[in-house]
């Protein structure tokens, strides 16, 4: 068995931190897998990788891709209160995707104006990972590295 190693790039545009830091339900407690949390400054979400769509939340605000290359599963979600989320899903099970295409989006300006909160959470759900490394602090979508982890690959 070898060790890999994976650099996730930012989904959006924002201030990263760590899930635990913002979460205290299941996110929070990791039970879905390691991750990390954004503060969108914009509203579009896209693909961190090239892969397909295998799953979507029965909401529509939960995005899960399969990354086929490095054999990762990654969900993508938008975390919001606010009532009246314009919310749009540009993708469907099956879909196959190429890194940086558009997954979903949302206002996020007005969630704000109408006092609502948002963030997007990147979890990696189907391997157990170790040695997570986190970049806090401003990302840029397609970018910027959000987080490393090493698993047996």
């Amino acid at each position: 068995m070898t060790t890999a190693i994976y650099n996730f790039t930012a989904p959006v545009t924002g201030k990263c931190i760590p899930i635990d830091a913002l979460h205290t339900d299941m996110l929070g407690t990791k039970v879905l897998g390691e991750g990390v949390s954004i503060l969108p400054t914009e509203g579009t979400v896209v693909a961190p990788c090239d892969g397909y769509i295998n799953r979507i939340s029965n909401s529509g605000h939960a995005v899960t891709l399969f990354d086929t290359t490095h054999n990762l599963e990654i969900m993508l979600g938008a975390n919001t209160e606010a009532d009246n989320l314009d919310f749009n899903l540009c993708v469907r099970v099956g879909e196959a995707v190429k890194a940086g295409s558009p997954l979903f989006t949302c206002n996020v300006e007005d969630i704000r104006a109408h006092g609502g909160f948002v963030d997007v959470s990147c979890i990696v759900t189907n391997v157990p990972v170790n040695d997570v490394s986190v970049n806090c602090g401003d990302v840029v979508r397609g970018k910027s590295r959000i987080m490393s982890c090493e698993w047996a690959g």
